[in-house]
């Protein structure tokens, strides 16, 4: 018998990503303005962008919105929003209800068309966003 036991390795559980990590050189003004124009362009008319507020971990961004389809009513809005997260450095989180699906909307190339500065740096873990107030 070996001196150390056979021990199973403890398995950690795959990491649940929600969303995208962008940064941009643009600001956040600009990017607001960029990302508005490629998600009208996705959708075929202009979204309502709604303000909540950021329950996620600190630094808090400078915007948090939700962007909701037109004319999806008020008691769907939760499940069919996404969200978009701006900081002063540049870093953004864009988080879709359908990202487990399509990680890489038609969204994210529009997006870049506009903004050439725009890259992606990663996933956005579910434990690195929360907002509250849809």
């Amino acid at each position: 018998m070996p001196l150390f036991g056979n021990r199973r390795r403890q398995q950690q559980p795959a990491p649940s990503y929600i969303g995208r990590k962008f940064a941009s050189r643009a600001g956040v003004e600009e990017s607001l303005v960029n990302f508005r124009a490629a998600m009208t362009q996705q959708l075929g008319s202009e979204p309502e962008f709604l303000t909540v507020r950021w329950t996620g971990p600190d630094p808090v961004p400078e915007t948090v919105l939700a962007i909701v389809p037109h004319g999806v009513p008020p008691t769907a809005r939760s499940r069919t929003a996404s969200y978009l997260a701006l900081w002063p450095d540049g870093t953004m989180y864009f988080v879709a209800p359908d990202y487990a699906v399509r990680p890489t909307p038609p969204l994210v190339g529009m997006w870049k068309m506009r903004d050439s500065s725009l890259t992606s740096v990663g996933s956005v873990g579910g434990d690195e966003f929360g907002v509250t107030g849809i």
